[in-house]
């Protein structure tokens, strides 16, 4: 039996609290056994955890020779978290390098990310499983494209500007040609993020659940994901699930992500860990004239592989994963 956290993240926002969510409700329809209550953990004979987790639990399970996985994210690095990035990853490295047994990295940038910070471990000890989305709520709908109303999507948890204002920066040139509409999903955190919301083609729907984030999908033309080097963005998944071509930045994982369409990303750099200086917003500003310039092709490409990251492949991956120790 396996024992995972799920209790403290299912609630939350962002990126691993949404793989959370999709990983619990795809183990229970599949009726796979696993303990989740942090009570009863020691009556699992192996472990499961997100990025970091109690040492006191995890040397439960070392000391008992207990499989412990972890799953990792990203990391934190100089030019976005300061000096502080050593004390932010300190419990990242100790459950990777000293308690871990196994990792399942997001993607291959993800573990780019892990070995340059963290340091390398043998390729026998991890591997890479995709994030995926439930395709009976994200999946394509008929829409047809009018050039003279076109909706941009953009969704996630907004914690820094980067993931807003080379976007609005960007339409608001093409708001002076088009009518446009932004429609931001997800709680705006950062306040140098709310203040690039003040535009009138700009609707701030705030938190989703996932039926209602699909419905604003299924009714956008073009999704724009915004944000500094992402392990493996679940936002980007669910538009490509949904059909809608995704215009951004080549920086972590979307290149990956996006292999059929990178035509769509703005270059950034070469570095692994980018800095947000490097993101241009005229840069960005082609990628999305580009897409509506051509937006039938990109849409058929989209729908093409609309199949891509589905979630009960992605549970099935770390299923066997589980049943393999």
């Amino acid at each position: 039996m396996i024992f995972i956290p799920f209790k403290q993240w299912v609630e939350g926002v962002g990126g691993p609290s949404t793989f959370m969510r999709n990983l619990r409700g795809d183990l229970l329809r599949k009726s796979y056994e696993f303990i989740e209550d942090i009570v009863n953990y020691k009556t699992a004979d192996k472990i499961f955890f997100p990025i970091s987790f109690s040492k006191k639990i995890l040397s439960y399970f070392k000391k008992n020779n207990y499989p412990i996985i972890q799953r990792l994210d990203g990391v934190y690095y100089l030019s976005k978290h300061g000096i502080k990035y050593l004390y932010f990853n300190k419990d990242i490295k100790l459950d990777y390098l000293k308690y871990s047994d196994f990792i399942i990295f997001q993607s291959k940038y993800s573990r780019l990310e892990c070995f340059t910070m963290l340091g390398e471990i043998d390729d026998g000890k991890y591997t890479i499983i995709y994030n995926g989305t439930d395709k009976s709520i994200f999946y394509p709908v008929k829409k047809e494209f009018d050039e003279n109303k076109i909706i941009f999507t953009t969704t996630g948890s907004f914690r820094n500007k980067d993931m807003i204002e080379p976007v609005v920066l960007a339409l608001d040139i093409i708001a002076e040609e088009h009518n446009v509409e932004l429609r931001i999903v997800g709680p705006i955190i950062s306040n140098d993020a709310k203040r690039f919301t003040d535009r009138k083609y700009v609707r701030c729907l705030g938190q989703m659940d996932k039926k209602n984030l699909a419905e604003v999908l299924k009714e956008s033309d073009i999704l724009i994901h915004c944000q500094l080097n992402p392990a493996c963005p679940n936002t980007v998944i669910e538009a490509v699930s949904c059909g809608i071509p995704v215009v951004g930045f080549d920086t972590g994982a979307m290149k990956e992500v996006l292999y059929f369409a990178p035509e769509l990303l703005a270059y950034v750099s070469d570095d692994v860990f980018q800095k947000y200086k490097d993101f241009s917003s005229e840069r960005l500003l082609e990628k999305i004239n580009l897409c509506v310039s051509n937006y039938r092709e990109f849409k058929s490409k989209f729908l093409k592989y609309s199949h891509l990251y589905d979630s009960k492949e992605t549970s099935n991956y770390y299923i066997k994963i589980f049943n393999s120790f």
